[in-house]
């Protein structure tokens, strides 16, 4: 027979190692599982009447302790024909050293004939980035926004 605290001795360090040997795995693994993805769009009206310039088109973020994932847009925009530029600011409210949460954010404009224009970043630690797209609308019309935010574990 055994005695009563051996087996306890011998089972902690296995169940320590087995949690240290996940949690690396969960922190480095190159393909991560995405958990929430959430999205939002607005419009942008190109018009000649207006002067083009700067726009915020909104903000979205992902916060793994609350596991929320959130796009959020401002209004839409009515701007004019010529260069104008659109931003968005992305954070990830990732919480700690082992936080294995990553975050995605893509934002993507069409101007007036439907050309698409598209930018990413990924947030691997706690931080903010602005993503940032510009482009010369050369027609007056209707044209789109959409921002994508993904948590990655």
């Amino acid at each position: 027979m055994s005695e009563p605290g051996r087996y306890i001795r011998a089972v902690v360090p296995a169940v320590l190692l087995v949690a240290a040997v996940g949690m690396t795995v969960t922190l480095f693994w190159p393909d991560g599982e995405v958990h929430t993805i959430d999205a939002a769009s607005g419009r942008i009206v190109f018009c000649e009447e207006a002067a083009p310039g700067a726009h915020a088109l909104g903000r979205a973020w992902i916060d793994s302790v609350l596991n929320e994932t959130i796009a959020f847009p401002g209004a839409d925009v009515v701007t004019g024909l010529g260069g104008n530029t659109f931003t968005i600011t992305c954070i990830n409210r990732n919480h700690g050293l082992f936080d294995p949460a990553r975050a995605s954010f893509t934002l993507t404009v069409r101007d007036a004939a439907g050309r698409p224009y598209s930018e990413s970043v990924t947030l691997d630690r706690a931080g903010t980035k602005t993503i940032s797209i510009s482009l010369i609308a050369e027609e007056a019309g209707e044209g789109a926004f959409r921002i994508s935010a993904t948590s990655i574990r």
